[in-house]
């Protein structure tokens, strides 16, 4: 995505700067507790399209002054709209219908891997090339996923982990179809368009939504549900973008890198769930080998990608 600080100007680095991200990490982090909470109240659905009504008024009405429609061509606009569609609606909804079956923390550690996924995009769509050093921390992330899933007698990789691979998976093209983007628009008319593409596409759907479940459920839940969206989607994501300019993209990604150790943080305090030993030596090989593969000195031209 373009460098926000064009349009939201940030003041000179302070100490305070890296206290702030990793609050924005903590946030993200908790989001895996959070949505494994809303599964057990509403359907994946009502979830997803109840939260993006919430980001997309907060969005709208914190960023609309900022924000004039794009003079485009066709192809930017259908480009705009796939983004909202796979790195939005697709994105979230199978996020929170992945967290039904799927553990926090093992959905943390496969979606730590993301940032190599997309690396991996960038051969084909860029004409990249990747070193020794890049493949061999991607099969140290990828071993810690699966080391992740293992229980101590055998793998546990079910439905819910897969559906979590797909939130992965598009998440990383969505990082690809911002690359693209940030060429031709800015990133609050990429982040206002994206999510409202992402909303219209899903609203077609609302007969599938449970609506027992949305009667039945109590009004702590509901406040839980829509503040959960804007704060992790719209408040969190603003402070990021205008706090990592200060120390740099490099340095605000190492402390990301936290967000699966929050998850496991959260499933035993909030949850009460035991996180397995495999898990924390799963965490500890994937954040190394994604710092390995990603982490360069040269910078490429697709670097923008990871900030």
């Amino acid at each position: 995505m373009q460098d926000p600080v064009n349009e939201f100007p940030s003041k000179n680095k302070s100490w305070w700067t890296y206290p702030i991200l990793l609050l924005c990490v903590i946030i993200w982090g908790s989001n895996f507790i959070i949505g494994k909470v809303l599964v057990d109240h509403f359907d994946p659905y009502s979830i997803t399209v109840i939260r993006l009504i919430a980001i997309n008024l907060f969005l709208w009405l914190f960023a609309s002054r900022h924000f004039h429609m794009p003079m485009v061509p066709l192809k930017v606009w259908l480009v705009i709209i796939s983004s909202g569609i796979i790195g939005i609606a697709v994105n979230q909804y199978t996020f929170f219908l992945g967290l039904v079956t799927a553990s926090p923390v093992t959905s943390a550690l496969i979606l730590a891997v993301a940032p190599i996924m997309t690396a991996i995009l960038t051969i084909p769509v860029f004409g990249e090339r990747r070193g020794l050093k890049f493949w061999l921390g991607a099969l140290l992330a990828f071993a810690g996923v699966s080391l992740s899933t293992f229980d101590g007698s055998a793998l546990t990789f079910g439905l819910g982990e897969g559906i979590i691979v797909i939130t992965m998976l598009t998440f990383a093209i969505f990082m690809i179809l911002i690359q693209w983007l940030s060429q031709h628009i800015n990133a609050i008319q990429l982040t206002l368009l994206s999510n409202f593409s992402g909303l219209l596409f899903l609203l077609p759907f609302l007969p599938e939504a449970d609506y027992g479940r949305l009667a039945s459920s109590t009004w702590p839940m509901w406040l839980l549900l829509m503040l959960s969206g804007i704060i992790v989607h719209g408040i969190s994501n603003m402070i990021w973008n205008r706090e990592m300019p200060k120390v740099g993209a490099a340095n605000a990604s190492l402390l990301m890198n936290m967000e699966p150790f929050v998850a496991m943080l959260g499933t035993a305090l909030v949850l009460g769930s035991s996180v397995l030993v495999t898990e924390v030596i799963g965490a500890i090989l994937i954040i190394g080998g994604v710092t390995l593969s990603i982490h360069r000195r040269r910078r490429s031209k697709t670097t923008v990608l990871y900030d």
